[in-house]
């Protein structure tokens, strides 16, 4: 029972809108979530997080965060959904919550449903990829399609971060077009100055920065390394994020005999000092939203390679500031690092005008404006058809 007890109501700050994002792991909360909370509480919004239990939440107390944890599954495990469901919507309900913003599939299916429960008014979702891509089963992408509608009845905004999901959401009739709007994503760009020490006499190195889990496909990147290793390059590759696969990796990188190339670093607090460092980076993911794995690497001035799929192609530039490979190509990703491996000129080239789009284009200051902005309009809104349904049950 000791789950589903709450503590008792926090303090609200004198006239502070509350706003709720909930997302699924608390690494997520911290790697996509954290900056964005921060630079909302210091203007004002009295802005919390909802995820699971994990070891970053301390942290993002630590940060001045205020985060309520339930036990969100990553997976479909009824009772942990049904748990979650009744203990986030006592909290939203006792802490009077103005606007919750969902992120991610089951997160965002289970928070907005416990919103709608609590009488929450503004329910805004973000979509970071769907749980439905362009090679999902028809007859699969049916019952996800089915979901997101059913929740999309009382979603108030959809954000994407692509426009390929926007096309998406509007194709399916998921929210009427009127609720959709672009929003993109950006990233702290203090935190990525573009400075890199000058090369060393140390093996190329190629990061990945990607949680070890199916959808970020790493079994091509390890296919890749496995031939760039016969034929004869000396490299050797970061795998950057923790996840249930890890195991199942190492033991796969043994068998494919490259376990001396590929480091498992988990999770690191130190992203852009290991950009500093890196030569490469490579994105093998089946979808994206707007990956920020890539939006930093580009800041730090570093080529990409990536799967040519939707939000990777947004933000890579064919030749530009990076190269793009066909899903499951492993032979064209070996032809892509063989190429920039060969030419350190080429690197520098690439990076420079990485750098200079990620600066120009991908700000995270702007998102959080946009944020507010689509805060205080539906806030308002709201509130305007209150105060005349108020007025309206005046007796005269």
């Amino acid at each position: 029972m000791s789950m589903f007890l709450l503590p008792t109501a926090s303090p609200r700050r004198p006239g502070a809108t509350r706003v709720v994002d909930i997302i699924n792991l608390s690494s997520s909360a911290d790697t996509l979530l954290k900056e964005r909370v921060q630079l909302l509480r210091k203007s004002g919004v009295d802005n919390r997080i909802i995820c699971m239990d994990g070891s970053r939440v301390e942290r993002l107390r630590a940060a001045g965060i205020p985060v309520f944890t339930a036990p969100l599954p990553r997976g479909y495990h009824p009772f942990k959904l049904l748990s979650s469901l009744v203990r986030i919507t006592a909290y939203l309900r006792r802490e009077r919550i103005d606007l919750v913003h969902t992120h991610c599939s089951i997160p965002g299916f289970i928070g907005r449903l416990a919103a709608w429960l609590a009488g929450v008014p503004v329910i805004i979702h973000t979509v970071h990829g769907f749980h439905f891509h362009d090679n999902t089963p028809s007859w699969k992408r049916g019952v996800y399609v089915a979901l997101e509608r059913f929740v999309g009845q009382f979603t108030d905004m959809l954000l994407s971060q692509n426009r390929h999901d926007l096309e998406q959401a509007a194709r399916f009739r998921i929210v009427p077009r009127n609720r959709l709007r672009h929003i993109g994503n950006g990233i702290k760009l203090d935190r990525f100055p573009g400075t890199r020490p000058a090369r060393t006499h140390d093996p190329l190195t190629i990061t990945c920065v990607a949680r070890l889990e199916p959808v970020k496909n790493h079994r091509m990147l390890f296919e890749s390394a496995r031939q760039l290793k016969e034929r004869g390059y000396r490299f050797r590759i970061w795998a950057v994020g923790d996840g249930d696969l890890r195991p199942d990796y190492e033991a796969l990188c043994s068998k494919m005999e490259i376990r001396d190339c590929v480091e498992f670093l988990g999770y690191r607090d130190d992203i852009p000092e290991l950009l500093a460092k890196t030569d490469i980076s490579v994105l093998t993911s089946v979808k994206e939203g707007i990956p920020r794995a890539i939006l930093e690497s580009m800041a730090m001035g570093v080529p990409v390679v990536a799967t040519r799929v939707s939000g990777n192609s947004e933000v890579v530039r064919e030749g530009e500031t990076g190269f793009m490979i066909e899903l499951d190509d492993s032979d064209g990703l070996t032809i892509a690092l063989e190429r920039l491996m060969r030419d350190p000129e080429l690197r520098e080239e690439i990076g420079k005008r990485s750098r200079e789009v990620a600066h120009r284009e991908y700000d995270e200051t702007s998102i959080v404006q946009s944020l507010r902005d689509i805060y205080g309009n539906l806030l308002a809104g709201r509130a305007s058809v209150a105060e005349a349904t108020d007025t309206q049950a005046v007796p005269q």
